[in-house]
């Protein structure tokens, strides 16, 4: 039977439903004056909403002195979540998505298409169309059809081609390749993966942004155990997003309102930071690509001044 009240691409009105579960399940006793205010919504949007929500099995009522009182919170059959449940822990793994780095918060994303998932349908199609939507596509630019592909071609280890738009030229060019890893870095997926068109094969990146389609090959691959690909100690040495098994180390003096800033945070495990009699901060990384540095301390103006980068050796 159709949702009438909320039919599939009506996405804008499905996150502020979502949102408004969520924040009656943590929140019961707030005022209804305070839910109108939060979401700009009319008196009688809300009763429109709060029947659209009683039809997906999330029945409340609102009690002028007591505030929310949820009557029904219907259990899905799979995990025994209800839907508040697993509304909550979808906007949790969102948060951690989009906060987090590593591959803990690129998996936050499938997760959560799992819980939306494992609802009944019409909401179900809704709800997933929603997640990819409002946070696959809208956060990270990539399209949820390319992060399907791509999480289960590095889970069943399929073997795959990839267009690939590279930087600097902005050229597409065909890519044969192992996925590995799907991973996130200042807030972008990155693939890691082992090239299949190179001699030698070697580790690469690619942003998963810039991956315009892809062609599964019918090959799977199977890892050498005796093999580390290297992934956690390349990206122990990245600044920001390049991955590197060697590293140079750059050093930036920083003044005036910029010392207080860098100092109240570790950007880099390597850091170094070294108070000057002048008042000045030294502040010393070895990474991967000393650039990222640089371009990061340009944010602070003349407050931020290179000092010394090494030489590359090989």
């Amino acid at each position: 039977m159709e949702n009438k009240k909320c039919r599939q691409g009506d996405g804008g009105r499905l996150v502020r439903l979502l949102k408004l579960v969520r924040d009656i399940r943590i929140n019961p006793a707030q005022s209804l004056q305070n839910i109108l205010k939060t979401y700009g919504i009319s008196r009688s949007q809300f009763y429109n909403d709060k029947d659209t929500l009683a039809e997906m099995g999330f029945v409340i009522e609102y009690r002028k002195r007591t505030g929310f009182h949820i009557l029904e919170d219907r259990l899905t059959p799979i995990t025994n979540f209800s839907l508040s449940d697993r509304i909550t822990l979808i906007f949790a793994l969102e948060s951690l998505s989009a906060s987090g780095d590593g591959v803990l918060a690129a998996k936050a994303i499938e997760i959560g298409r799992k819980l939306a998932g494992g609802l009944e349908s019409p909401l179900r199609e809704q709800l997933l169309e929603c997640f990819d939507n409002e946070i696959t596509r809208k956060a990270y630019g990539v399209p949820p059809e390319i992060f399907q592909t791509l999480t289960e071609a590095v889970r069943e280890r399929r073997r795959i081609r990839i267009l690939y738009c590279r930087s600097g030229d902005w050229t597409e060019r065909w890519r044969l390749i192992d996925p590995r890893r799907i991973y996130m870095r200042d807030q972008v997926l990155y693939l890691y993966a082992r090239t299949v068109d190179e001699n030698p094969p070697a580790w690469k990146v690619f942003r998963l942004n810039r991956i315009h389609e892809i062609q599964l090959t019918g090959t799977t691959f199977i890892p050498n155990p005796s093999e580390d690909d290297g992934f956690y100690e390349r990206q122990k040495n990245a600044f920001s997003s390049f991955l590197g098994e060697n590293t140079r180390s750059v050093t930036i003096r920083f003044t005036g309102e910029a010392i207080p800033y860098v100092k109240e945070r570790l950007w880099h495990e390597s850091q170094k930071l070294e108070e000057q009699e002048d008042g000045s901060l030294l502040f010393s990384v070895s990474v991967a690509e000393p650039m990222e540095v640089v371009r990061w301390s340009r944010q602070f103006g003349n407050n931020a001044e290179m000092l010394d980068m090494e030489d590359f050796e090989q």
